[in-house]
C-alpha cells in the first residue's frame, strides 16, 4: 500500500521525470529513510539519473546531533549514495539575526540545498513531508491565526517534490518496521514544549476522534485553498506591479481593487521593502488606514512605518530625521540649483508676458517689483510663517495652506519658499501668493519671473 501511494503521488502530481537528478533532504529520521528507500527501489523504473543525500547538522542537540550526523554518513555508505554534510550553529545565528531558531534552521537548510543543487546541477529536491505533516501544518497555522500557512504545502512547488504526500505517519513507520529499515530517533520530536509537537501528540489525536479521516479532509481543504490563492496570485501578477522597485503605491490604483487583492499587495510589498511580514492584525489596520482621509502613519516594526498621504502610501524609516534649514540668495539672471529639493530655478525679466505661461503657477510665476535690482531669498519654512494665497485678501498659516494643497507632511520642511521683503511670494512648485501682482495697465517696466527648469 505504501509503495502504491508513493507511485500514485509521483504520477498524479508529475513529481519525477526520466533523467532527473534528485537531492534528498536527509535528516536520518524515519521519513527521510523511507523516502530514500522508495526512491532507490524505483530508481530504474522512474528513470532517475542520480540520487544524493544532504544533511545539515544544526549543532542544537549536542552529542546527539553528532550521533545523528554519524548515522547519516554510515547510512549513505551502506546504500552506496553520495552524501553532503554541513554544520551550522543555528542558535548562535538566530541570535545574530534576531530570528527564531526554527526559522533560521529552515532558511539555512534550504539555502544549503540550493547551493548543492546549483553546484552539482541537481534539478529536484525531495523532502519527507507527508500527509500527517500537512494536517499538523494546517492545524498549527489555524491555531495561530496565520492564513499564509493555513493552505499548507503542495506536493510540488517549483523544484521541491514531496513523494510521501499521500502517506500518513503511521503508514510510514509501519513500512519501515516491515522492511527493517533503521533510522535515527530524534528525542526532541516528543518534547511537547514545542508547539508543533503538542499539535502532533495531543491535538491531532483529539481531532481524529471527531473525524477519523482528518488528514484527507485537510488535504482536500488545502487543495481548494491553494486553488484560490493561485488564482489571486495570477490576478495580481497581471497587474504588472514591480513591487520590488516601487517606492510608493498610488491610492487611486489601490482603491479600484478589492480588499482581498489590496492586502496581498501590501503584504508582499512591505516584505520586499523591509524583509518583515506584517501580521494579519497589522494588515487589517493598514486596510482601515486606506479608508481614512488626510495624512496618517502606522508602525510596521521598530525600524519602519507605513505613511499614507493624500494620494499615495510609502514606507518610511521610523528614525526621526533631523530638520535642516537652508537658504539661498538670488538676483535677476541667476540660475540656482536647490539641492535639498532637487530642482533648478532661474530668475529673469520679461517685457512680453505672452512669452511666459503664467497660468502654470506650479512651474512659472511672475511679479511686478518696483525695486530695480531686488534680492530674493529661497528658504524652507519657519515657525510662524504665513501666506497670502492668490486672489485672497487675508493671510493664512502656511501650515494650513500646505494641508489644503495636500502636501505630504514629511515634505513640508523641504519645499522651497520664494521670499521678498519677508513676504512669501511662491510655495515653489505649488502655489503663488497674491503679493506684487502685475498691473495690467502698467508698462511692464520691472516684471520678474521665476521658472523651474528641472524637477
Amino acid at each position: 500500500m505504501v509503495e502504491k501511494k508513493f507511485l500514485k503521488a509521483v504520477n498524479k502530481y508529475s513529481l519525477i521525470k526520466p533523467k532527473d537528478k534528485i537531492l534528498i533532504a536527509f535528516s536520518g529520521g524515519v521519513d527521510s529513510v523511507v523516502l530514500t528507500h522508495l526512491l532507490k527501489r524505483f530508481k530504474d523504473y522512474l528513470g532517475i539519473s542520480k540520487i544524493y543525500l544532504a544533511h545539515l547538522n544544526h549543532l542544537i542537540r549536542g552529542k546527539e546531533a553528532f550521533e545523528n550526523e554519524k548515522f547519516c554518513i554510515e547510512f549513505a555508505k551502506r546504500e552506496n549514495l553520495d552524501i553532503f554534510i554541513k554544520r551550522v550553529d543555528i542558535k548562535k545565528l538566530s541570535k545574530q539575526l534576531n530570528k527564531s531558531v526554527e526559522q533560521v534552521g529552515r532558511e539555512e537548510r534550504y539555502k544549503y540545498f540550493k547551493e548543492l543543487m546549483d553546484k552539482y546541477e541537481i534539478n529536484k529536491l525531495a523532502t519527507g513531508h507527508h500527509l500527517t505533516d500537512l494536517a499538523e501544518t494546517l492545524t498549527l497555522w489555524f491555531i495561530q491565526g496565520n492564513k499564509k500557512g493555513l493552505k499548507g504545502f503542495k506536493p510540488k512547488e517549483k523544484h521541491i517534490i514531496r513523494p510521501l504526500y499521500l502517506l500518513k505517519k503511521e503508514e510510514i513507520e509501519e513500512y519501515a518496521k516491515e522492511k527493517r529499515l533503521h533510522y535515527h530517533l530524534d528525542k526532541t520530536n516528543f518534547d511537547t514544549s514545542f508547539l508543533r509537537n503538542k499539535v502532533r501528540h495531543n491535538i491531532l489525536g483529539i481531532l481524529k476522534e471527531v473525524n477519523p479521516n482528518l488528514e484527507n479532509s485537510l488535504k482536500t481543504l488545502s487543495y481548494f485553498l491553494n486553488l484560490d490563492d493561485d488564482f489571486i496570485k495570477r490576478y495580481i501578477d497581471n497587474l504588472n506591479l514591480d513591487l520590488k522597485s516601487l517606492n510608493e503605491l498610488e491610492l487611486k490604483l489601490l482603491k479600484n481593487l478589492d480588499k482581498a487583492i489590496i492586502y496581498r499587495i501590501l503584504q508582499n510589498w512591505i516584505y520586499l521593502k523591509t524583509n518583515y511580514y506584517p501580521s494579519y492584525t497589522q494588515l487589517i489596520d493598514f486596510l482601515e488606514l486606506l479608508e481614512k482621509d488626510g495624512y496618517k502613519e502606522l508602525k510596521i516594526n521598530k525600524d519602519f512605518k507605513l505613511v499614507k498621504t493624500y494620494s499615495k502610501i510609502y514606507i518610511s524609516n521610523s528614525l526621526v530625521k533631523e530638520r535642516k534649514d537652508y537658504s539661498y540668495r538670488l538676483t535677476i539672471g541667476d540660475r540656482i540649483f536647490i539641492k535639498e529639493a532637487g530642482l533648478l530655478l532661474r530668475v529673469f525679466k520679461v517685457k512680453d508676458l505672452n512669452k511666459v505661461n503664467i497660468k502654470d503657477e506650479k512651474r512659472v510665476v511672475c511679479f511686478e517689483i518696483e525695486e530695480e535690482k531686488p534680492t530674493f531669498l529661497i528658504r524652507n519654512r519657519k515657525n510662524g510663517d504665513r501666506f497670502l494665497p492668490f486672489k485672497h485678501r487675508k493671510e493664512k498659516k502656511l501650515k494650513d495652506v500646505m494641508i489644503d494643497l495636500k502636501i505630504d507632511r514629511n515634505m513640508r520642511d523641504i519645499i522651497p519658499l520664494l521670499v521678498y521683503k519677508n513676504k512669501i511670494l511662491w510655495i515653489v512648485g505649488y502655489k503663488r501668493s497674491n503679493y506684487y501682482l502685475i498691473n495690467e495697465i502698467s508698462q511692464l517696466k520691472n516684471i520678474i519671473c521665476f521658472e523651474i527648469l528641472e524637477k
